[in-house]
């Protein structure tokens, strides 16, 4: 047999998740930081780049058809103020006639369009920026273009971008290290309900059911509310077995000291006809007390089925034609039965077990305290229930006994001695637990008619 693994951790579980979506995020700025601290230094150095190739282009002067460059010195200075960054320049006139500055620096990528061009290139073994900017002249005796090109390792900028990126993995790690914290706290605040509730089920004495009273969030409402309906079905149960027991043990408390004492009386008799008479009533009592036995074992089968509520569709007609068939005396002679049956399926959602043996319990009171009269038994459909009658023709019932007959153990003042006062108890908890209803009524010419409606299934 497979063993199933034991779940693990709520609190652990959270925390996994909580801190992995805290990591994700965390690494998600830690890009965005790192694309921003890039792009800003780009930002700054491409803009100190083109100033400078600017300041470059106005030192630039057509004089008598000769070009005269006064270069800014302070400009480059500018550029390679980061430690190890070199600048390079070169300026040329329309043709690409070298007029000064370095003459093997790379073209841009880019035709002119009289916007600065920006561009990254390899050149003296590293990566460096470079910036194409033109400028053009006009003189009364000749006009030209200069271009000018200008360019800066890329150390300064990504040594900036460096340290921004450092400076935002501090804030964020700080800040990931104070949500996680924060995460930690909330989660136990979150749980301390469910340790409230755990402390006070462990303190409770077992017999403890009533409802739990600790406050717990709204989320914890419905599990708490199940768990004190659940307690209330139990408490329920509980005392309906502590009644049960009470019952049953004052019941056959009776017949057996009967049986005792009767057994005794045989034992001292020496007058054969004395000795069996005592044992005529062994056998009575014996018989009472088997009796009362079943119908015990009947009612504590039906109390339990009908807390599990297992309940399917169910044909009743065919429940009735069962229930009849064990109800009727298999030895000596047969009551007659008069059916009536609908022709349509009724169908209802029950426990077939459970209305079978309300059906029996119905019919074998009918049996033996309907008179000599047909036993008449008649299943209709009225609207969205099922109605059975069950009539006799006895002696009926008295308006008094009307509901004390339904009680356990309880009996009519006039009804014949041997019954055990269950069976219409047990009728009564069967039809209550598929949301029917009972009623007894007197017939008009004598007898008894019980009538059960159960909600159909199909209604």
């Amino acid at each position: 047999m497979t063993e199933e693994r034991a779940p693990g951790s709520l609190r652990r579980t959270l925390l996994l998740y909580l801190g992995g979506l805290l990591a994700v995020f965390a690494v998600v700025l830690l890009f965005a930081a790192r694309e921003y601290g890039q792009r800003a230094a780009n930002r700054s150095y491409d803009h100190l780049l083109v100033s400078s190739a600017l300041s470059i282009a106005d030192s630039v002067a057509l004089v008598d058809g000769q070009w005269q460059v006064d270069l800014p010195y302070a400009a480059l200075d500018l550029l390679s103020m980061a430690e190890e960054d070199r600048v390079f320049y070169r300026i040329a006139d329309s043709r690409g006639a070298l007029i000064t500055g370095y003459p093997d620096l790379p073209a841009s990528p880019q035709l002119a369009d009289g916007r600065p061009q920006l561009f990254d290139a390899g050149y003296s073994g590293e990566t460096v920026r470079f910036v194409v900017v033109a400028r053009s002249f006009a003189a009364a005796s000749a006009q030209g273009e200069v271009q000018v090109q200008v360019g800066q390792t890329r150390r300064a900028r990504e040594a900036l971008a460096q340290e921004m990126v450092n400076r935002a993995l501090l804030a964020i790690g700080v800040l990931s290290a104070l949500a996680l914290a924060l995460v930690a706290f909330g989660v136990h605040r979150a749980f301390r309900p469910l340790v409230r509730v755990e402390r006070e089920l462990s303190r409770r004495e077992p017999s403890d059911l009533k409802p739990l009273d600790a406050r717990v969030p709204r989320e914890m409402d419905q599990m708490v509310g199940a768990l004190n309906r659940f307690m209330e079905r139990l408490s329920s149960s509980n005392e309906t077995l502590r009644a049960f027991m009470a019952d049953a043990a004052h019941q056959m408390r009776t017949p057996l000291a009967a049986l005792r004492a009767q057994a005794q009386l045989a034992l001292d008799e020496d007058d054969p006809q004395e000795m069996r008479r005592s044992l005529r009533a062994i056998e009575r009592n014996a018989t009472h007390m088997s009796r009362l036995l079943n119908q015990l074992l009947s009612d504590a089968s039906v109390i339990h089925r009908s807390h599990l509520r297992s309940f399917a569709t169910v044909d009743l007609a065919e429940v009735v034609h069962q229930a009849l068939h064990e109800a009727l005396p298999q030895a000596g002679p047969a009551p007659r039965v008069q059916l009536a049956m609908t022709n349509a399926v009724v169908s209802v959602n029950g426990d077939a077990l459970l209305l079978r043996e309300a059906i029996k319990n119905l019919i074998d009171n009918a049996v033996k305290y309907g008179g000599a009269g047909a036993l008449q038994i008649a299943l209709t459909v009225e609207a969205a229930d099922a109605v059975l009658t069950i009539a006799d023709h006895g002696p009926g019932i008295a308006a008094a006994d009307a509901e004390r007959v339904f009680e356990r153990f309880g009996r009519g003042e006039h009804a014949p001695a041997g019954g055990a006062g269950l069976g219409l108890a047990i009728v009564k908890r069967v039809i209550d637990s598929h949301g029917g209803r009972i009623d007894l009524a007197n017939r008009p010419e004598g007898g008894l008619v019980a009538t059960l409606h159960l909600p159909r299934s199909n209604a």
